[in-house]
């Protein structure tokens, strides 16, 4: 219960500490290479370490005050990793995000590989020898991970950074008019995605939390398959808007969507259709009765990518506007939905909350950014 908290919380620290503002250096990098693009890079880059640095400093002076509101699970001790993790998280983001914009995908994939035997390689240890206690452990593992994955990525983006193109205001105001919408966005999702286990730490017993928080885990890695393909993506459909190529645009979004579907096929069968089996083999019994909450979760993973990867098609068109209005959307209805399930149904009324949610923020941006396609497309 506790590292699923910190969890939530760190990501929450790393999406206002400079998080935000990396979808801007995504997207605004990836434009027709040019000095302007360079500088427009910079100042993304620069400002995302100044946020960092800003809401590390905010989590030290007020970690009190959220130990006390989470009287029932002790954040004393974790709080100091947290901010670490979500610092170095962003941190590494940076250079991650500069070799996207110049399609350098096998390059950042090499860079999480490493990461992955990092932090998997501590974690596993600790398993292994029996002594993983805490926590503190993971989000030391995972801090690790971040500052490796930092430095293989910084050292293959050193050839894309042009430092005398310097910052600018201009730049700056690009950066932010791109920003404030991402961080709406960022901030929604953040809400319909997150707000559960927030509000099941408050509003359920620790023992939901654990188990919601080990389903979410079962399948984080369905929602990886999403974020890889927007990886590649995002990139893409920015350069081709920007040259004008409009009719490639969809062609290429419906391809990510089914081969995303494709690759996560297996793993969503198996979470439907034997959520129970799965569950207990994982976690040797802890937590079998909760096995709702990961069928549930499994099904929600079916409309996650159309949500994901339409919004990426949205912001590549330069309406980032799109994502935060379905996002709103995701919001206010998981939020209500929280409110009135988890007092009665605890971890299986969260994840049905997340998957209705899910789905009304799914439809809406598709309908959104398609309309705004074929608007386009027929200007064009």
């Amino acid at each position: 219960a506790a590292f699923t908290l910190a969890r939530t919380i760190s990501m929450f620290a790393g999406l206002i500490g400079g998080g935000f503002v990396l979808q801007s250096l995504l997207k605004l990098g990836s434009e027709k290479p040019s000095r302007e693009t360079s500088r427009l890079a910079n100042t993304a880059s620069l400002m995302a370490i100044c946020f960092s640095v800003v809401m590390a400093v905010l989590l030290l002076l007020f970690s009190g005050v959220l130990d006390s509101f989470y009287s029932e699970i002790d954040l004393s001790r974790i709080m100091p990793m947290v901010v670490l993790t979500a610092f170095t998280g962003t941190l590494s983001g940076v250079p991650r995000n500069i070799l996207l914009t110049r399609f350098g995908t096998s390059r950042v994939m090499t860079a999480d590989l490493v990461s992955l035997l990092i932090k998997g390689g501590a974690v596993g240890w600790h398993i292994l020898s029996g002594t993983l206690t805490s926590a503190v452990q993971v989000l030391l593992a995972s801090s690790a991970a971040n500052v490796a994955a930092f430095a293989v990525n910084g050292w293959n983006a050193r050839k894309y950074v042009d430092f005398s193109a310097g910052v600018g205001r201009e730049a700056l105001g690009r950066v932010v008019s791109f920003a404030v919408f991402s961080l709406g966005t960022s901030l929604a999702g953040f809400v319909y995605t997150r707000t559960d286990v927030l509000m099941l730490g408050k509003l359920a017993p620790p023992e939901d939390v654990a188990a919601y928080g080990a389903s979410r885990s079962l399948t984080g890695m369905i929602t990886m398959i999403s974020a890889a393909a927007n990886m590649v993506l995002m990139p893409y459909i920015s350069r081709a808007w920007s040259e004008g190529r409009y009719r490639l645009l969809m062609k290429k979004n419906i391809q990510a969507i089914l081969y995303v579907q494709l690759i996560q096929l297996p793993v969503v069968l198996a979470l439907v259709l034997a959520p129970k089996w799965i569950i207990d083999t994982v976690y040797e019994g802890k937590y079998t009765e909760f096995w709702p909450i990961l069928a549930i979760l499994g099904v929600t993973a079916v409309f996650r990518p159309f949500g994901s990867l339409f919004s990426t098609m949205g912001s590549a068109m330069g309406k980032p506007q799109y994502s935060f209005w379905a996002i709103l959307i995701s919001a206010v209805v998981n939020v209500i939905f929280n409110i009135i399930l988890i007092p009665s149904m605890g971890g299986t009324g969260a994840a049905l909350a997340t998957g209705t949610a899910v789905f009304a923020g799914a439809a809406a941006i598709v309908i959104l950014t398609v309309g705004r396609w074929r608007r386009e497309k027929e200007e064009r």
